[in-house]
């Protein structure tokens, strides 16, 4: 459970620190020239995503009670920031790295929409029982004995109903 919560308190942090490590891995491993205007557009583009999965994740209201994630969701989280951390050492691999960090963040985002799915399937399924079932107690006739209960009309087959022949006129006038 801890390792749950960990990573339920690191995911928007994560968000900036580990795009601002790949920056800075930039400038510690391979400063060169004006490739850096396309990092920042990349790096800019992971922070979005990082914290729309982080956002995906939160909107889980299970996630949200436990204040823990998934254990699928620990798993690739972990994949995704590993593969980013390695991204910004920037050896001869960093082109393949980002490339699965990418595939990983798309995996993230489409496994916290279907989960957030399903949760919420499930919440809407729960909430309709309950009111069939409301409804259900709602049209059983209550017996007469029971506090608060309703009898139900008397039918002796005939009734007299009483027409007045002037709509607006009074029964005395």
């Amino acid at each position: 459970m801890f390792i749950r919560r960990a990573f339920f308190y690191w995911q928007f942090p994560a968000a900036v620190i580990l795009p601002a490590w790949i920056l800075v891995g930039w400038g510690v491993f391979a400063a060169t020239g004006w490739q850096i205007l396309g990092l920042i557009v990349g790096v800019m583009m992971l922070t979005v995503g990082m914290l729309a999965v982080a956002g995906i994740t939160s909107a889980r209201k299970e996630v949200r009670a436990a204040k823990a994630v998934s254990w699928l969701d620990v798993l690739l989280l972990t994949v995704l920031h590993g593969l980013v951390i390695s991204v910004g050492f920037f050896t001869e691999f960093t082109a393949l790295l980002g490339t699965l960090a990418v595939v990983a963040l798309i995996a993230l985002f489409w496994v916290g929409i279907v989960e957030l799915v399903v949760e919420t399937r499930k919440r809407v399924k729960a909430t309709l029982a309950g009111f069939e079932a409301q409804a259900a107690r709602a049209q059983m006739p209550r017996t007469p004995s029971a506090p608060g209960a309703v009898r139900a009309p008397r039918v002796d087959g005939e009734y007299i109903v009483i027409e007045t022949s002037e709509r607006g006129s009074s029964p005395r006038g």
